[in-house]
Formats: C-alpha cells, sequence, structure tokens
C-alpha cells in the first residue's frame, strides 16, 4: 500500500474557485475538470512549503 503524504514540501493540492473543493491531482480527471462541479479551472496551492528564492550568479547566501 502506498503512504501519500498530506503535509510537507512537495505537496500539491488543487482548489476549484467555483465550488472550493481542494483535492489532490489524482482525483482529477485527465481533462483537469473539477470532480465535484466540472469546472475547467482548477488552481494549484502548495500546502506546507517553502518556497526557495532562486539565487542570483554573484550573490551569496
Amino acid at each position: 500500500m502506498r503512504i501519500i503524504p498530506l503535509r510537507g514540501s512537495g505537496v500539491v493540492w488543487l482548489k476549484c474557485p467555483a465550488c472550493r473543493l481542494k483535492c489532490r491531482p489524482t482525483a482529477v480527471g485527465p481533462d483537469g475538470n473539477c470532480p465535484r462541479c466540472g469546472d475547467a479551472r482548477m488552481l494549484r496551492l502548495s500546502l506546507g512549503g517553502r518556497r526557495t528564492q532562486p539565487t542570483r550568479a554573484g550573490e551569496r547566501g
């Protein structure tokens, strides 16, 4: 059995702006529409992860 992480860096959730459903990318069909209302726009959310800012060539961190 595969254990899917619910939190942490790299975990992606999708949110439908029409019905506010939050789901994993595996729950969305091949067309990418919302499984509840069928809306075509699904927003990508990344929860719990830190954003890494790209470093420029001359900068040191």
